[in-house]
C-alpha cells in the first residue's frame, strides 16, 4: 500500500513539474543548425507567448501566443490553440494544430495578410506591385504523402491588383480553392473582372512537380500592352480565351 501511494506521489510530482515547465528551458533545446530563432518567451510549454519566432532570418512571427488543449490529450493528441499578430496592418492568424501518431493536422485556420507583404517572401523574375488583402482559410488539413491526407481551404484576395513596368491589371477579387487529390495539393483558381477573366488549376505533384492548366482572357478594358503579352502565351480559341498547359519544378 505504502509503494502504491509513493508511486502515486512521484506521478503527480512529475506531472506537475511537466505543467509548470517553463518554456525557456525547452527552447535551449532547439538545434542552432535549425534555422528557428525565439526571442523574449513566457509561461510554460502549455500556455506561453513568445514576442517573436523566426525562420531562416526571413520570416518572423510576432506576438506568439499559445495553449494546448487537455481534453484533446484523452484521444492521444496534442492540440495547440495557436494566435500570432505582426502589428497593425501586418499579418496575422489563428487556429488549432494537431499532433497525433498520423502526423500533423490543422483545423479551422485563418491567416490574413496584405498583398505587398506576401510579395516581401517571394522571389520573382520581374519587378511587381500588388494591392489588395488576402485571407487564407484552412478548415481542415491533414498530413499525407506526398503532401496531404486531406485539404479544405481556400484563399481569397480582396481587391486585387498587380503593377507592373507593362502595366496595370484589376483582378477584382479571385477566389481559390485548395483540396487534396490522392496526397497532391490542388489549387482551382477563379476570377473575373473588366479587364481579365482566368480559370486555372494547379497541381503540386511529387517532388516539387507542377502542373498548371486553365485559360486567360482579356476584357476590353485590359492595358494594350499586357494584351499582346497575352499573345505570347499561345493561340486563341473560339471564345477568345487562350489555353494554358504549364509544366515546371518549384
Amino acid at each position: 500500500m505504502k509503494i502504491k501511494l509513493i508511486l502515486l506521489f512521484l506521478l503527480f510530482y512529475l506531472l506537475s513539474l511537466l505543467i509548470t515547465l517553463p518554456v525557456s528551458t525547452v527552447m535551449r533545446f532547439i538545434p542552432e543548425n535549425s534555422g528557428m530563432e525565439v526571442a523574449a518567451v513566457s509561461g510554460s510549454v502549455w500556455q506561453g507567448k513568445a514576442f517573436q519566432l523566426t525562420y531562416k532570418k526571413k520570416y518572423h512571427l510576432q506576438q506568439v501566443d499559445w495553449k494546448v488543449d487537455w481534453l484533446a490529450l484523452t484521444s492521444l493528441q496534442l492540440k495547440l490553440d495557436l494566435k500570432f499578430n505582426n502589428g497593425s496592418k501586418a499579418m496575422s492568424g489563428k487556429g488549432f494544430i494537431l499532433l497525433g501518431f498520423s502526423g500533423i493536422s490543422v483545423e479551422n485556420f485563418v491567416v490574413d495578410l496584405s498583398a505587398p507583404e506576401l510579395l516581401s517572401y517571394l522571389s520573382l523574375p520581374l519587378p511587381v506591385e500588388a494591392s489588395g488583402d488576402l485571407s487564407l482559410v484552412i478548415k481542415k488539413a491533414s498530413q499525407g504523402l506526398p503532401y496531404c491526407q486531406q485539404l479544405d481551404g481556400y484563399i481569397v484576395w480582396q481587391n486585387a491588383k498587380i503593377n507592373s513596368d507593362m502595366g496595370n491589371v484589376d483582378l477584382a477579387s479571385p477566389n481559390i480553392d485548395l483540396s487534396c487529390e490522392n496526397g497532391q495539393v490542388s489549387a482551382d483558381l477563379q476570377q473575373q473582372s473588366e479587364q481579365l477573366t482566368s480559370t486555372f488549376n494547379l497541381l503540386l505533384k511529387e517532388g516539387g512537380v507542377y502542373q498548371l492548366q486553365g485559360s486567360i482572357k482579356a476584357g476590353n478594358k485590359l492595358d494594350p500592352s499586357i494584351k499582346q503579352a497575352l499573345s505570347w502565351i499561345g493561340t486563341q480559341d473560339q471564345s477568345g480565351a487562350t489555353p494554358v498547359n504549364f509544366t515546371g519544378k518549384l
